[in-house]
């Protein structure tokens, strides 16, 4: 790694400092300063508490297996930062994120200065990367909430909802109602609104008033006894159902792994390892009860 290169990326370290924030000032700022590239291509925006990613990424992998050029903006990354953006599947190069990063940090420079949150940067990077790289179709995972986001920004033409559950009380509010508020707000004015469906009425009631026609709001009720990615699988369909397109993500599905997230890894013959990871108790509770089925 060359000393620019390895400069730009302790620039970018730098910026975890300051943790995160709920804004989007800096982030409209620097966009409109790059000629707003997020507006280059449609999105698929999904925020949630859990299962974000499993159908973020069976969603890119239908796209792309229907010969639609895809990129993928995920969070947070395994085990390097570059997992974070990817196209086709194919995560951006190490030579790739540098030269968008590149560019990034000389626009944070321009007076007066910006310097955006370690999540802001690499979302930033992902929105240079899609739109020079020329894709036709982004599927975009929030961060924390979505009223904030910074990923609220992108030019989205369905949204989705995960399972909401509490989490980030501290920063997003200590009820499921006020929780649900701030991440059902990534709703579109004409777009579908694509969200599971909750018992609990008044939650229903509140992502029905996020979207801008109660006739755009699309419940999927999972059964009880599916699995997590049987039910990503049934969201999936119901959001290209809503786009009406033709498409299933049924074969993308087969295809589709995400790293850490019930992956099965065969350590030996003897030894079969289950991988999963969550970062509050219901995603803990739903992994107890997929282990258990």
């Amino acid at each position: 790694m060359t000393c620019k290169c390895m400069h730009i990326r302790e620039w970018l370290e730098s910026l975890r400092i300051q943790g995160m924030k709920l804004e989007l000032e800096n982030t409209v700022e620097l966009l409109s300063r790059m000629d707003n590239p997020q507006n280059n291509f449609p999105s698929i925006h999904v925020a949630g508490s859990n299962g974000k990613g499993t159908i973020c990424s069976i969603l890119a992998n239908t796209f792309t297996l229907n010969g639609i050029k895809t990129g993928l903006f995920t969070s947070p990354h395994l085990c390097n930062v570059e997992e974070r953006i990817r196209i086709d599947g194919i995560q951006i190069s190490d030579s790739e994120f540098f030269f968008a990063l590149e560019k990034l940090r000389f626009f944070c420079e321009i007076k007066p200065k910006i310097e955006p949150t370690y999540y802001e940067a690499t979302f930033l990077v992902a929105m240079i990367f899609f739109s020079e790289s020329g894709i036709q179709r982004a599927i975009i995972e929030t961060g924390l909430g979505g009223r904030l986001d910074a990923t609220r920004l992108v030019n989205a033409d369905c949204c989705v909802l995960t399972r909401i559950s509490l989490e980030h009380t501290d920063i997003l509010g200590n009820t499921l109602l006020e929780i649900v508020t701030e991440k059902s707000a990534i709703a579109r004015s004409g777009a579908p609104l694509v969200s599971i469906w909750t018992d609990d009425f008044a939650v229903r009631e509140q992502i029905t008033k996020s979207a801008s026609s109660p006739t755009l709001v699309r419940w999927y009720k999972p059964d009880s006894n599916q699995k997590i990615k049987d039910e990503a699988i049934g969201l999936a369909n119901l959001v290209l159902s809503s786009m009406n397109l033709s498409m299933t993500c049924n074969d993308a599905a087969k295809v589709t792994l995400w790293p850490g997230r019930m992956q099965t890894i065969q350590y030996s013959k003897e030894l079969r390892i289950l991988l999963d990871c969550a970062h509050n108790p219901s995603g803990m509770f739903r992994a107890f009860e997929e282990i258990s089925k």
